[in-house]
């Protein structure tokens, strides 16, 4: 695995986020509605992010065929395990219930936050990689928020969506 690979999995996972919370905001209303909505503007952006750092070093090619064993044997591990899990999940249908969507969407984000801090080390412009990262534990403030709601503590467990 090449930090070229690094990226292109962070750019399948914001790709994924924005499927899913595009299509949480398509079954849900009011507040949530506009959270997911917001969620997945933010995630086509980090996307293009991504991608904009893939190309900006598409022909450095140290970076295309970089290889430090223990960050990427351990990013690669990770992704598979925990991260690509979680993907083919949000590629399916959406969680039935407000709360497990809820879960399951923050569950992705602290993934994302793990990966992302290990690929920071890897990728030339770190700082572009910390913002996204700062970007995402914003997510997870906000869905941690959400799921704690008076909002939300009125729907049981079972509530649908």
């Amino acid at each position: 695995m090449t930090g070229k690979d690094l990226l292109s999995i962070a750019v399948r996972i914001e790709s994924a986020g924005f499927s899913y919370y595009s299509k949480l905001a398509g079954k849900t209303t009011g507040s949530l509605k506009s959270l997911f909505e917001e969620l997945a503007q933010q995630e086509r952006e980090h996307m293009k992010r991504f991608e904009e750092l893939m190309r900006k070093y598409e022909a450095d090619e140290n970076f295309a065929t970089w290889q430090n064993e223990e960050v990427l044997g351990y990013a690669e591990q990770y992704a598979k395990a925990f991260i690509f899990p979680e993907l083919e999940k949000e590629e399916q249908e959406v969680p039935e219930t407000i709360v497990a969507a809820l879960r399951r969407a923050i569950e992705v984000e602290k993934d994302s936050i793990i990966y992302y801090n290990e690929i920071k080390s890897v990728v030339p412009d770190s700082k572009a990689v910390e913002e996204i990262l700062r970007e995402e534990k914003e997510h997870l403030r906000k869905l941690s928020e959400k799921l704690l709601s008076e909002d939300i503590s009125m729907f049981s467990e079972g509530s649908m969506i």
